[in-house]
């Protein structure tokens, strides 16, 4: 990495200096608990430090009591012993360093300066609201490690590198808490560490996305912790005199390579923390991320790249998969809500020329929007067969809406309607074939005129042959558009909503906790949550999850592809993690 130091030549004028040219006076704790690494950051301040004009003082914890934090900007705790810095200051040292940070001063936290720095221990300042993970492994061994930089860290430090590799000597694996401490602040991470070191009985992948460099207001003063130790990192000690910098409220434009933020992007950097937990920088395939509270995006981001090439951004379209059901249910309530379909229609009514093989009694429009249609699914490999063979009869080489329906005349079902809960794609297929012979035109036309076009989804689209099932592609700004309509109700009347949203049932009456293109989740009659997710083939191998909890009035969106690691369990998981945090966000 190249650096240019400029040394700067103080000259004395008979006007007093401005405060952007008064030296930057830095205390360095110490005494008890201060490590060998101090003597590295003094260098690293030293080198560095020119630049900035930084003038170092040494501060014992005696000194701290008595109140020689006045004659300071800003305190650093070095590496060695964040307890035994701690303990030594006493309780009266430690709350005049908060007094300081309070009232507008500095505080960095190095190694055990960080641990320090948090609110998880008796003798820790609570600077950050921060847990430490893993405690009882705080000895898990030293080496170098690669963290992560957030677009925020990369443009604070100048670099336009997504990683660097740095020296880690025991420091916190720190991470949020799970309820809100109100003496302590949030922090922005400014890096998560992607690399690990496990030893001395440490367990392995716990270290991986927990953040290793933060920042912090604290009342009027500013808090800023390194894990690692940029001090003790040949080519990193810069990073010291950023900190330095920024705590003592000299910030100053900071040259970057990063690229600026695409059109449309919000961040949160909380939701970016949980997402960078599951998606390290560096993963295969790319993510979009939508999370949205009432009506305020909190978060719309993409990570990663597409093809390994082109970065996801709110604008990336991305393959819906089973998503795209809830697509096409609404054009079905459309058609109930105008008189010109009811859920009680017989499919043969719409499809008189379609001679579907049946059992016990008559399929119905209901039967294929809460999948009790007993009929196969295409997408299954014990249909490959049937299918190909229909194909190669046909001379045909992909199947369409309606050759779809006519393979399915050629099948038999697998049992009575309305007996059974039976996932099958099929049956969303067979409803855009009877949507678009209701209505006299394409599916996907009908589609786009009364959805798309109405909501301004741009970007959104679906094939021209094969509809219902999962081949829509959309993007976050356009989800967007469509979970808002939802919320206020911008396409059908509230009745019609209802029906929507209301649990389909068998035909013994047991709900079956789906209702048109939505798993829906009703408390004591009231609806609370509606759930999808999608998976999709390659090359896309679309992973997804739609989460809209009516308790909070949070959406998680999370649209992943080319990773197949996010099973259902996992994005479950993801969804419902990133409406927790949504929910503690203030």
């Amino acid at each position: 990495m190249k650096r240019i130091l400029y040394l700067t030549i103080l000259l004395v004028f008979s006007r007093p200096l401005s405060a952007a040219e008064q030296p930057i006076k830095v205390g360095v704790y110490e005494g008890p608990g201060a490590g060998p690494s101090c003597g590295n950051l003094l260098e690293a301040l030293r080198a560095d430090g020119r630049a900035s004009n930084i003038k170092i003082l040494r501060l014992s914890p005696e000194a701290i009591r008595s109140g020689e934090l006045k004659n300071i900007d800003v305190l650093i705790h070095p590496g060695g012993s964040g307890g035994g810095q701690g303990r030594a200051l006493e309780t009266k040292g430690r709350e005049a360093v908060r007094d300081f940070v309070r009232t507008g001063g500095g505080f960095i936290g190095i190694c055990a300066g960080g641990y320090l720095a948090t609110d998880d221990y008796t003798w820790s300042l609570g600077l950050i609201e921060a847990r430490v993970v893993d405690r009882n492994h705080w000895a898990r061994g030293t080496g170098s490690v690669d963290v992560a930089l957030s677009p925020n860290g990369q443009a604070f430090f100048g670099t336009g590198d997504e990683r660097i590799t740095i020296h880690y000597g025991q420091g916190p694996l720190l991470a949020r808490r799970e309820w809100d401490n109100p003496l302590a602040p949030e922090y922005e991470s400014l890096g998560i560490f992607h690399t690990e070191i496990a030893e001395k009985g440490a367990p392995k992948g716990i270290m991986p996305g927990t953040s290793a460099i933060v920042r912090a207001s604290f009342e009027k003063g500013r808090v800023f912790v390194f894990s690692p130790h940029p001090e003790m990192t040949d080519g990193l000690g810069f990073m010291v005199e950023r900190a330095v910098r920024w705590a003592a409220h000299r910030d100053a434009p900071i040259e970057t390579n990063s690229p600026p933020a695409p059109p449309g992007e919000i961040e949160h950097p909380r939701i970016s923390a949980v997402v960078r937990k599951y998606f390290p920088i560096g993963s295969d395939g790319g993510v979009a991320v939508l999370v949205v509270r009432e009506n305020e995006v909190l978060h719309r981001k993409g990570y990663g790249r597409k093809n390994g090439e082109t970065p996801i951004t709110p604008d990336t379209p991305m393959p819906l998969a089973s998503v795209s059901k809830q697509f096409a249910a609404m054009c079905a309530a459309f058609l109930i809500e105008e008189g010109r379909l009811r859920l009680t229609d017989k499919v043969s009514d719409h499809l008189p020329d379609l001679n579907l093989k049946t059992k016990g009694r008559p399929l119905l429009v209901q039967d294929l929007l809460w999948h009790i249609s007993g009929l196969p699914n295409f997408i299954e490999s014990k249909e490959k067969a049937s299918i190909e063979a229909f194909k190669k009869a046909h001379g045909i080489s992909r199947l369409t809406n309606k050759t779809h329906a006519d393979w399915l005349a050629t099948t038999p079902v697998r049992r009575v309607p309305g007996i059974q809960f039976e996932y099958t794609n099929s049956g969303y297929v067979l409803l855009a074939r009877l949507i678009e012979i209701l209505v006299g035109k394409p599916f996907h036309e009908f589609q786009r005129e009364r959805i798309f076009d109405v909501l301004g989804m741009k970007n959104t689209s679906d094939s021209v042959r094969f509809n219902g099932s999962g081949n829509m592609l959309t993007t976050l700004n356009d989800y967007g558009k469509w979970d808002r309509a939802l919320r206020e109700g911008a396409l059908l009347k509230p009745e019609t909503w209802k029906q929507v949203t209301r649990s389909g049932v068998l035909d013994n009456g047991e709900p079956v906790g789906y209702g048109f293109g939505w798993r829906v989740v009703h408390e004591n009659g009231e609806l609370v949550e509606m759930s999808h997710s999608g998976s999709g083939s390659a090359p896309a191998s679309s992973r997804n999850m739609i989460l809209r909890d009516l308790r909070t009035g949070i959406t998680v969106a999370f649209l992943a592809r080319e990773n197949l690691k996010f099973t259902l369990d996992l994005r479950t998981q993801i969804a419902e993690e990133l409406r927790d945090q949504a929910r503690l966000l203030k």
